[in-house]
C-alpha cells in the first residue's frame, strides 16, 4: 500500500484528478493516508456509514522540503521522502500545544503568515469510494469567527477501498482578517465557493475553539478542541 498525498498549497490546489487554481493565499489543506502495519487488523463487518475520529490538535508549523511540500505530517513505511527513514507504524507531527503566542497567530494585516498547523486523524471503515470526502475547519472566539475553510471537497473518497485506512488531514493556519473586510475575508476565504459565505474577525488573546468535520456520504464526524492565545 502506498501513501497518497493530496496537498492544497498556497495558490495551487492539487487533487487526485488534476489541478485547480484559486485566488486566496490562505489554507494549506492536505490529506494523507498511512501504510498500515501488517499486524493491525482491519475492522470487521464495517458498515457503509462509518468514520471514526482519532487524534486532533494544533502543532508546530512544518518546514517545507525541497519539493515545496510540508515535511509533516508524514508516515513511516511509506513512499514519502520526508519519513522514508522511519519504520512502519510511526508518524511525524509538529509538537502540539494548547498555549500559543498571540502575536504570530494574529493575522490582522495583509503580510501576516501562518503560525501553526491544525491536524486530525480518523479511521475510514465506510467502504465508500463513490461519495466525496468533504472536510471543514471552523475556529471561533465566542460568536466571532476567526477561521473557516468552508466545506472543502477532495472528490470521490480516495480511501474507501482501503479497509481500516487511517487518514490525517492538516492545514497550516493563523486567525483573522488579513486586513480585509466582508465575506470571504482573510482566513474565511472558501477556495471552492462560487459565492463567499463566511466573514472573519481578528482574534483577541484568549481561547479559540476549533471544530473539525469530516464527511463521506452519510457518515459524518465532528471533533472540538481549544487553543489558548496569549
Amino acid at each position: 500500500m502506498k501513501m497518497r498525498t493530496f496537498p492544497m498549497v498556497a495558490v495551487l490546489f492539487l487533487f487526485s484528478l488534476g489541478v485547480q487554481q484559486a485566488f486566496a493565499q490562505v489554507h494549506h489543506l492536505s490529506v494523507r493516508v498511512a501504510q498500515r502495519p501488517a499486524n493491525l487488523p482491519a475492522r470487521q463487518l464495517a458498515k457503509f456509514n462509518e468514520l471514526f475520529q482519532l487524534s486532533t490538535g494544533m502543532g508546530v508549523l512544518p518546514p517545507v522540503d525541497g519539493g515545496g511540500v510540508d515535511e509533516w505530517p508524514c508516515f513511516g513505511g511509506g513512499s514519502q521522502a520526508d519519513c522514508s527513514s522511519i519504520g512502519p507504524g510511526g508518524v511525524v507531527l509538529g509538537i502540539p500545544s494548547y498555549t500559543w503566542p498571540f502575536s504570530p497567530c494574529d493575522a490582522a494585516t495583509p503580510t501576516s503568515t501562518n503560525c501553526g498547523q491544525i491536524f486530525w486523524f480518523y479511521e475510514d471503515d465506510t467502504g465508500d469510494t463513490t461519495d466525496h470526502l468533504i472536510v471543514q475547519i471552523v475556529a471561533k472566539q465566542g460568536s466571532n469567527m476567526v477561521l473557516n475553510t468552508g466545506p472543502y471537497d477532495f472528490g470521490p473518497n480516495p480511501f474507501g477501498g482501503i479497509p481500516g485506512a487511517v487518514i490525517v488531514i492538516s492545514d497550516d493556519v493563523a486567525f483573522g482578517t488579513l486586513g480585509q473586510t466582508g465575506k470571504g475575508n482573510g482566513y474565511c476565504f472558501d477556495p471552492q465557493a462560487t459565492k463567499q459565505k463566511y466573514t472573519c474577525s481578528d482574534p483577541f488573546p484568549g481561547l479559540v475553539t476549533i471544530t473539525v468535520t469530516t464527511k463521506v456520504g452519510p457518515s459524518k464526524i465532528t471533533s472540538h478542541f481549544d487553543v489558548n492565545l496569549q
